[in-house]
């Protein structure tokens, strides 16, 4: 009963391991994460503002 209850644990992580990871907006100065404020995207930690395409800025 414990192998099984291993096996599954091992399946589990080899499904974890195929999933992509998701993909994280970040600060093109420092690397911070990027939040939305007022429909403008915003670093948490150096508080830069990243404008869009339409913007002007690059992305």
């Amino acid at each position: 009963m414990v192998k099984h209850v291993s096996q599954d644990n091992s399946m589990q992580q080899q499904d974890e391991q195929k999933q992509p990871q998701s993909c994280r907006a970040a600060c093109p100065v420092c690397g911070g994460q990027l939040m939305e404020i007022r429909q403008k995207l915003q670093c948490s930690r150096c508080h830069t503002i990243c404008e869009t395409c339409c913007e002007g800025g690059p992305g």
